[in-house]
């Protein structure tokens, strides 16, 4: 039986932190390759696959956390698709989205990546376990980010001081984790989609998304 067969007492909630898929707006370094159109509508498939895996395994509740425009047609078709509401994300930079999400959320909770559509059940597992056990987690992406963090308790100054979307984000997270006695337990690494060759190696993964690329005529 699954955990998410079980019927369990707690209930650790997943955010799945998107952009609204708005041309010129998101995956605009796949814009090398491709129309702003394109990496939109990239975007939201990208995102589908990530809810169509978490949805399917985790055993808590799962949001989507947006920005630039909750009320988009896109994100509205998703929500209901899968069930889950969908939550404003704050102003600031990354950093300070992530901290005011687990500030309003609440701990134990999790924010996975829309860019993570990939992220295996394994993974998926074994946050929610660790959590279940009051322990927090980060899933290192192969770029030297972080694909996921699940958090146990108030860990604000992981979010403080960071050169978001730099490859150096990881190390500072587990630096400033130690510094600070939280014990951060590592998943397995994944390759996150940021780069027209991310997207090359993700696609052979989701046929949905390749369907999409040899249509556009972008294979």
């Amino acid at each position: 039986m699954t955990l998410k067969e079980q019927n369990s007492e707690s209930n650790i909630p997943l955010l799945v932190f998107a952009k609204a898929p708005i041309p010129g707006k998101v995956k605009t370094r796949l814009e090398s390759h491709c129309s702003q159109i394109q990496a939109a509508e990239i975007a939201s498939i990208l995102l589908d696959q990530t809810l169509s895996n978490v949805c399917s395994v985790w055993p808590g509740d799962v949001f989507i956390s947006t920005w630039l425009d909750v009320d988009h047609p896109s994100l509205r078709k998703l929500a209901k698709k899968y069930g889950v509401e969908i939550l404003p994300q704050r102003e600031g930079d990354l950093g300070q989205k992530m901290s005011a999400a687990f500030s309003e959320r609440g701990y134990p909770m999790v924010i996975l990546g829309s860019d993570a559509p990939h992220v295996s059940e394994r993974s998926l597992l074994d946050a929610y376990r660790h959590l279940s056990s009051k322990r927090s987690v980060l899933g290192p992406s192969e770029d030297g980010g972080y694909y996921l963090i699940g958090l146990a308790e108030t860990a604000d100054e992981l979010f403080v001081g960071q050169s978001w979307g730099t490859d150096s984000v990881l190390t500072k997270t587990l630096e400033v984790s130690i510094s600070s006695g939280l014990d951060l337990l590592q998943l397995e690494p994944l390759q996150d989609v940021d780069t027209w060759d991310d997207l090359l190696f993700v696609q052979e993964k989701i046929p949905a998304l390749r369907d999409y690329l040899v249509f556009e005529k972008l294979l």
